[in-house]
């Protein structure tokens, strides 16, 4: 979603949950085979752009090493040839290292507006997108999708509605490649059904099968070596949602519940980032 405004193009960023996650394999270039249900919800951060001359200047509100802004920049510019400057006003609501995917879809936004006002095509964005982070390509639909491979492969869905979550953040961050690295190849395929399944259900409403079906890997994982986490989840339960569920890597924890009940809604695709 995009407006111009005093300061710039106002780019909102979402963040999004993991409402399938499993891995099923791992690759030869050391990445892991995923396959997921991927959510995104109306948190966001917010982007104000402006274009100059050359370079590119970003001021955020919070610290960030290896801005993955300035990477989707550099690679933008040397794929599609265009030379521009931009300033960029970043303000982060999305907590980093959260498993909601803010750095990915920071990137993704930025991204998706370049290509607009540059008219790049889509399957120019997407290998750009793939060439940034594993997230990435996902936030360039944003909405729902089924995502598989190293997060590269995205299968946009009709957006899943009449949902709510609330998210709890514990206040601490949690690396996603140290968690990969204490997988194990019999944690692999060990989810109840399958994603596409429980999109049907959560078409349907159907609440049982919701709770069935839903399924974060690396929950257990984060439990046993974040307890502080699992006292999150804990809470959230409490509050009888549909689910309570780890969202990636952790450290954040959703509550989901049918209708306007939680804070935050499922945001659809369909104008985001345009």
């Amino acid at each position: 979603m995009v407006k111009n405004s005093p300061e710039g193009f106002e780019i909102l960023s979402p963040a999004k949950l993991n409402l399938y996650l499993d891995v099923v394999g791992k690759r030869k270039d050391g990445y892991h085979e995923i396959v997921g249900l991927f959510q995104t919800i109306s948190m966001f951060d917010r982007m104000w752009v402006t274009f100059t001359k050359e370079g590119i200047i970003i001021e955020s509100n919070v610290y960030i090493k290896n801005n993955v802004i300035e990477m989707v920049y550099n690679n933008f510019r040397k794929i599609t040839g265009k030379d521009f400057g931009v300033r960029i006003k970043l303000e982060k609501r999305i907590p980093i290292g959260a498993g909601l995917g803010g750095g990915s879809s920071n990137a993704g936004a930025f991204l998706k507006f370049l290509g607009k006002c540059f008219d790049v095509p889509e399957d120019e964005l997407l290998f750009i997108a793939k060439n940034i982070g594993s997230d990435v390509p996902f936030f360039l639909f944003g909405g729902t999708a089924i995502v598989k491979g190293k997060g590269d492969i995205v299968e946009p869905l009709k957006t899943i509605e009449g949902y709510s979550v609330d998210v709890a953040f514990p206040g601490f961050s949690i690396s996603t490649a140290f968690m990969y690295e204490f997988l194990k190849e019999e944690d692999w395929r060990k989810g109840p059904g399958d994603p596409y399944e429980l999109y049907e259900a959560f078409l349907r409403k159907d609440v049982s099968k919701i709770k069935e079906l839903s399924y974060n890997i690396f929950q257990n994982l984060v439990f046993r070596k974040y307890p502080e986490v699992k006292e999150v989840y804990k809470l959230l339960r409490s509050r009888n949602p549909i689910v309570s569920m780890v969202t990636g890597t952790g450290s954040s924890v959703f509550a989901l519940f049918e209708g306007d009940i939680g804070t935050y809604r499922f945001l659809g695709g369909e104008g985001y980032g345009s």
